[in-house]
């Protein structure tokens, strides 16, 4: 079986029917999966299970509800080596950061894919087909009859395989759907309303191409992230402070840049990523304004949109629009579009690729009914185990995590601003060490942006 055809076949509903397999037997028991499960850490039974030449199979419910508890859990872990990368930043070690920071690219396209119903392991994969199906891949074959099974069926290997099925995805005919637009909002309306009455034709050429070109030009450029894992190849394994000893990192710089990222993630009124959201709306008003082509200017349109919903600000009317004051793109775009060796553009590519997975994880566990209090136990570990909040004292919403570390980012830059000279990381640490902590938390907004 090709890999294209493998995507294609890959089944989302099931993935769901897997979820709401959790809800059932798992989650009275504060568990996301089975004891029994082989999946969690047996990999070797996904080439058991492929094998055609034995009689051992793993149920297809294990199967399903790994693919639902798997996309939670490489988003949250994506969000964490996230975090990671950013220590490392902070504390001077550019390669770290760099590996940390693909290792957060990663496993959110893993978190993707575990979504649409493909799961990856190593060297042999597995893809969860309508009617409670599976195949592997690749996909045993055994020439002769009997089979010969002393055949050895080419691996692919997990990194490899990641990215090439992320690419069949976004090249997919059927993928991603356009279903994907529910999972970002703005005042509370997900793109698929607030494009409902922008134009006549918006509903009609709103297709799949549409949504490709809009994501891969602010996120899924497969040759990016193809290029980070050469990047984290050199960081990981080739020696590092060999030359450029008189090169000194720019600190300002970093806090500056890292600072508009905590600012772009930030929710507020209800929407887990506000302001991430808003650019992103823009971008796709701009993408069906081009398509379309009509003689109207784009703010009519927009406005349209926001009448058929009852909506009426005109300030980000204005924003949308891209009228004075508001022409520029955020920083994360910028900084995602440069292909360099650069902790700070591959930190912001895993920052948007984290949005996606983000949102993919909520939309499946909120179809299968699941709702935020029932998975509490898994946000006290999370929240504990990083040091969000002590033991039994997980805040009710989840926005105030943000609450909690905007003073801290804002007196960082503030220092930053007052002693511009002082642009080293001991003279930082001396006045901003407890500020450094929680800066260094962007984990937190993984909490907010699964808002189930």
């Amino acid at each position: 079986m090709k890999l294209s055809i493998f995507i294609r076949n890959s089944s989302r509903d099931m993935v769901v029917e897997g979820a709401k397999h959790i809800k059932r037997y798992y989650l009275p028991q504060e568990k996301l999966i089975s004891k029994n499960n082989p999946l969690e850490k047996n990999i070797k039974s996904v080439k058991k299970h492929a094998d055609a030449t034995n009689s051992y199979s793993i149920k297809q419910n294990d199967i399903n509800s790994f693919m639902a508890a798997s996309s939670m859990s490489h988003m949250m872990d994506g969000w964490s080596y996230l975090s990671c990368s950013l220590d490392a930043l902070l504390r001077g070690d550019q390669a770290a950061s760099i590996h940390l920071a693909y290792y957060a690219e990663l496993r959110s396209a893993m978190s993707i894919l575990a979504s649409e119903g493909i799961g990856v392991f190593n060297n042999k994969h597995i893809g969860v087909f309508p009617r409670n199906t599976n195949k592997e891949f690749p996909t045993n074959y055994y020439k002769g009859n009997p089979p010969n099974i002393k055949y050895v069926q080419p691996p692919s290997a997990t990194h490899k395989f990641v990215w090439e099925a992320m690419q069949k995805w976004t090249d997919s005919a059927f993928r991603p759907h356009t279903n994907i637009l529910e999972i970002f909002k703005v005042r509370g309306h997900n793109f698929k309303q607030l494009t409902e009455f922008f134009h006549p034709q918006a509903t009609i050429i709103l297709n799949n191409k549409i949504i490709k070109t809009w994501l891969k030009d602010w996120c899924f450029d497969i040759k990016a992230y193809k290029d980070d894992r050469e990047n984290r190849n050199t960081s990981s394994y080739r020696p590092q402070r060999i030359k450029n000893f008189n090169d000194q990192l720019d600190y300002e710089e970093i806090i500056s840049n890292i600072s508009d990222f905590w600012n772009v993630l930030s929710p507020s009124q209800g929407n887990n990523f506000d302001l991430l959201d808003i650019y992103l709306l823009r971008k796709l008003y701009e993408k069906l304004y081009e398509y379309i082509n009509p003689s109207e200017p784009i703010r009519e349109l927009i406005e349209n949109a926001f009448d058929g919903l009852g909506l009426h600000d005109t300030p980000l009317i204005s924003f949308l629009s891209g009228e004075a004051p508001y022409e520029d793109d955020h920083l994360i775009f910028n900084k995602a579009s440069e292909f360099e060796i650069s902790p700070i553009s591959i930190i912001a590519r895993s920052i948007l690729l984290l949005r996606i997975s983000s949102g993919n994880t909520s939309q499946i566990f909120k179809n299968a009914d699941i709702s935020h209090s029932e998975l509490s136990f898994v946000w006290e570990n999370y929240g504990v185990d990083n040091g969000f909040w002590q033991a039994g004292s997980m805040p009710i919403n989840f926005e105030d995590l943000w609450s909690d570390v905007e003073a801290h980012i804002n007196d960082i830059k503030d220092r930053i601003d007052l002693v511009p000279k002082q642009n080293d990381l001991a003279s930082i640490l001396k006045d901003n060490a407890y500020d450094i902590l929680f800066f260094k938390q962007i984990n937190r907004a993984c909490l907010w942006g699964v808002a189930i």
